[in-house]
């Protein structure tokens, strides 16, 4: 582990889209499987939000299996994109739990600024009343539940990969991850301005489009789901190009160098 140069956080949103410029078409392929398979498993009475991010953790190692590929100059290989779902799979699927219970916390402690609307609109699908739109409490649920979230992305950006690469158990992986991105708060601090900016430029398009299309419906759509095919991969991306960065001294899915 080492503490990386602030302005690296610019670097790692730019090694992303320089991954996803390597092969768009994999990446769409990725993507579209991957939500596929989050709205099939989102299906399961009851359990489907649980089971969708119990899988999550295995579901990211594979694209990270792409841009480790990527990077070295070719395309993945089905088992390498299967990877998660392997020898590791009880460490990411305890990880997967623990990030819902985590997330469940977060929207706990919102519910301290909105008596639970944003709770439940997340748990059940039930829109919070006028009533909490109109007097501010949602807009400060949210504040509050971004804030109570940002230690949790800290302990969790790594995690999967740690588990995964380096095969840690999920608390020390959480452990190492967290103190890894503290330590290096600089950058991912840029990094967070950087995605911020990015999404301050797709809402002025979006303004934009809206005013010149006078609100079409289906070129709205298309210019979100656009945005939502250039986004995920070049985020995922960053992700292992921040890893790459913080943990030079590891050979990418080789265990402990």
């Amino acid at each position: 582990m080492r503490i990386v140069p602030a302005g690296n956080g610019w670097k790692w949103l730019a090694k992303g889209f320089a991954l996803f410029r390597k092969s768009p078409a994999m990446w769409l392929l990725l993507v579209l499987a991957y939500w596929i398979a989050m709205v099939l498993v989102g299906q399961l009475p009851y359990l489907g939000t649980f089971v969708s991010m119990a899988l999550l953790p295995a579901f990211s190692m594979s694209f990270m299996a792409a841009c480790a590929a990527l990077d070295r100059g070719r395309l993945p290989s089905p088992a390498e994109l299967l990877q998660g779902f392997g020898g590791r799979m009880s460490t990411l699927i305890l990880l997967g739990v623990l990030y819902f219970l985590s997330i469940g916390a977060v929207l706990a402690v919102a519910s301290a600024a909105d008596g639970g609307a944003l709770l439940r609109w997340f748990a059940i699908g039930n829109e919070p009343p006028d009533e909490a739109m109109r007097d501010g409490s949602v807009s400060r649920a949210m504040l509050l539940a971004a804030v109570a979230a940002t230690p949790v992305t800290m302990a969790f950006w790594f995690a999967p990969i740690l588990a995964a690469w380096d095969r840690m158990g999920a608390v020390q992986a959480l452990f190492y991850s967290f103190f890894a991105a503290l330590r290096n708060w600089r950058a991912f601090l840029v990094y967070s301005v950087a995605i911020g900016l990015c999404g301050v430029a797709f809402l002025m398009l979006f303004a934009v489009t809206v005013i010149a299309t006078r609100g079409h419906v289906e070129t709205l759509h298309l210019l979100v789901t656009t945005f939502a095919l250039l986004t995920l991969p070049t985020v995922l991306g960053s992700s292992y190009a921040s890893y790459r960065d913080v943990f030079p001294e590891r050979r990418v899915g080789e265990g402990r160098a």
